[in-house]
């Protein structure tokens, strides 16, 4: 480090030094934990530094906001929020004496919170509830601008906040302050730190889009105008598309994170189940050179990666054969973490291919999956029935797959005959509901923030298991309770007006469908004439499939970083795309990782750990990761493979798979269980 005493003797800066630092490989490599911030009850979905470094902010599954101090690891304000669901993003607005905080949730309610109001005081102020209840994202602040902010949703907008107009908005829909208006829900944001004019969103169509802002206006606009000015609204202002997928793609990848590195010149976008990608918005080219560039790109990655493993995969290519085999669908309620973490304890062998529950089918990996956390601190340990609450999800999850799979095998005749009987009759009534719910899951319809996690396979859970999973089951199920109730009559009256309730309900999800898909068709054809980014390198090795927050970012102008759900910080060269370094972080996933914004070569991150993680270079020599490197992407391509054929359900999924579940085995014991009996 000759740059030591350059320092020494005057001849580099402050600034300049830390520079060197933190793009030096050494220091990096020297990143160890430094300390644990206990101040939540829940996971910790966001992190924000203040703009001097000196305290975090923090929101989290319990709805606090936080704000520690580091390095003392002093609890300084702790507020309960307004928010009624998950605190997926929180930002402290510049030049407020870090005293006001933004932040929106699960519940797509935004809040501008003052900590210097009174404790337990109610009030309107403050309340923005214009996304509705779509799940609202990210929330953006302006540098040096005190009273503007951006937020982002699954409605389908960006809305742009100026506090000195309007300090509360409780309209539900609300028409005001959209900045930006698209035809797919936008899941993150960033404002270009050098240029407040550029703004980067990131949509489900798998697109990352930047936007000038002198082009936007605020101003109110009917959803009734005609396709071409809808469409004209989407594409107004964008400066540059870049896409991972196509218009004929069925498939797309959720985008997690998208943002500007510190110069304003670069972009990180992190795609869910596939890899990050490095952008240029100084540099366009056409869709059709994109795509080539992006295909050629895609295919010299994947001979390197092919090269590296070649020599393992030959000599496990009978047992990965059989692996590929033997694979079958698997159930796995939201809330079971079994499958991420340092050790995932996804064991096809013991958990479902088997069917036996007894405690010999218990995975052995337990002890290795103890919480990252500082020896010294004695309440850095998780909650106690934490570890047998995991234990219990993972179980549950088995056992739903068991009696799946187990149903499938056995009723498969029958299902070959009663489907085909059936069909005409319910598919005819139900199949608009479910064409819709499917349809709009990636625009209107919110995923529980509850649990974090993505639903990406969940529409898929129809064709996987034969189970229904819309609004009209929950309908059916009331219909066959009603039959035995003593007041039949006024129970089938209403039951029948509840039946119609839901089909005009249907039937106006079907247009907005159909308008929907008009408008993006449309759009399509409008974007082939936009420019892309240019596309520098992308990044593999990591696992990102099982959260839709989870972030990636700058490590100075030589690395960048992203959090992993199997429960590492990874570390790439920037320029390479080699992996330099991963570290321990969190006993599951890793969903944040905030450098210092001075460019202290410290870092803070979190996860589904109910904590915040302070890295700092304390070890003594660099660390040699390359071992553990290897092991840890060869199991996060193994896992991301399993998760590929693994379904997410909610809780309330249990009762209702089990029922139909009976209802299959005992189609011919029971056929006073017909949905149309009340017809």
């Amino acid at each position: 480090m000759s740059y030591l005493s350059d320092r020494q003797y005057g001849r580099l800066s402050h600034r300049s030094f830390l520079l060197k630092l933190k793009n030096s490989s050494s220091i990096t490599k020297r990143l160890t934990l430094d300390c644990t911030l206990n101040v939540h009850r829940g996971c910790v979905n966001t992190i924000w530094w203040n703009e001097l470094g000196t305290t975090i902010l923090s929101g989290s599954d319990d709805q606090n906001l936080v704000v520690t101090n580091p390095y003392t690891r002093k609890e300084l304000v702790k507020v309960r929020s307004g928010h009624r669901e998950n605190i997926f993003s929180a930002k402290f607005l510049p030049e407020s004496n870090d005293r006001r905080v933004v932040s929106c949730s699960g519940d797509g309610v935004i809040f501008q919170t003052n900590f210097d109001r009174p404790p337990n005081t109610y009030s309107h102020e403050g309340c923005f509830t214009c996304h509705g209840s779509s799940t609202a994202y990210e929330v953006r602040t302006f540098p040096h601008t005190p009273n503007l902010f951006l937020s982002c949703s699954d409605d389908c907008t960006i809305r742009l906040y100026d506090l000195r107009t309007k300090s509360h908005c409780l309209k539900d829909p609300c028409n005001d302050d959209i900045l930006i208006r698209s035809n797919w829900g936008i899941t993150s944001i960033d404002v270009n730190p050098m240029n407040s004019n550029e703004i980067i969103c990131a949509c489900a169509d798998s697109s990352i889009r930047l936007y000038d802002q002198r082009k936007l206006s605020t101003q109110s606009s009917s959803l009734t105008t005609s396709l071409r000015e809808r469409c004209d609204l989407s594409t107004k202002g964008l400066l540059a598309y870049f896409s991972l997928t196509d218009a004929k793609d069925q498939r797309r990848s959720r985008i997690t994170s998208a943002v500007f590195n510190p110069h304003g010149t670069e972009v990180l976008a992190s795609y869910s189940s596939d890899s990050i990608y490095l952008l240029n918005p100084k540099q366009t080219t056409s869709q059709e050179q994109i795509r080539e560039q992006l295909q050629e790109h895609i295919n010299k990655k994947q001979n390197k990666l092919n090269e590296r493993v070649a020599q393992s995969v030959a000599s496990n290519a009978a047992d990965h054969q059989e692996s590929k085999l033997t694979r079958t669908k698997r159930l796995r309620l939201r809330g079971d973490w079994s499958d991420t973490g340092r050790c995932p304890s996804f064991d096809r062998s013991s958990s479902f291919a088997d069917n036996s529950l007894g405690p010999d089918s218990r995975p052995s990996n337990e002890e290795e999956s103890t919480p990252v956390s500082n020896p010294s601190d004695e309440s850095s340990q998780q909650p106690s029935g934490r570890n047998l609450q995991n234990f219990f999800m993972q179980r549950m999850s088995d056992i739903l797959t068991q009696l799946v799979t187990g149903s499938q095998t056995d009723t498969d005749q029958t299902q070959s005959t009663t489907t085909d009987a059936t069909s005409s009759s319910s598919q005819t009534e139900n199949s608009t509901t479910v064409q819709s719910s499917t349809s709009v899951s990636n625009s209107t319809t919110a995923p529980s923030a509850n649990q974090h996690e993505t639903n990406d396979n969940e529409s898929d859970t129809n064709n996987a298991f034969g189970l229904r999973l819309d609004e009209d089951d929950e309908d059916d199920d009331l219909d066959d309770d009603d039959d035995d109730h003593e007041h039949q009559p006024a129970e089938n009256n209403y039951s029948h007006s509840y039946r119609e309730s839901a089909r005009s309900v249907s039937t106006k999800w079907d247009r907005l469908r159909k308008r929907r898909e008009a408008d993006r068709t449309y759009e399509d054809h409008l974007l082939k004439n936009i420019p892309s980014l240019g596309l520098l390198n992308s990044y593999v090795g990591h696992r990102n499939a099982r959260t839709m927050i989870k972030e990636a970012n700058f490590w100075s102008d030589s690395y960048v970083m992203s959090g992993s759900d199997c429960g590492h910080i990874f570390i790439w060269n920037k320029f390479t795309g080699d992996i330099v370094r991963i570290i321990e972080a969190d006993e599951h996933v890793v969903n944040c990782v905030q450098p210092h914004p001075l460019d202290y070569p410290i870092l803070a991150s979190s996860g589904i750990d109910y904590n915040i993680k302070i890295f700092s270079p304390l070890a003594q020599i660099p660390v040699d990761d390359t071992e553990l490197i290897k092991q840890t992407v060869k199991r996060n391509r193994e896992m991301t493979e399993e998760s590929s054929s693994t379904i997410t359900v909610p809780a309330n999924f249990i009762f209702r798979m089990l029922t139909s579940i009976y209802r299959l085995r005992h189609a011919d014991d029971m056929p006073e269980f017909d949905d149309d009996d009340d017809d």
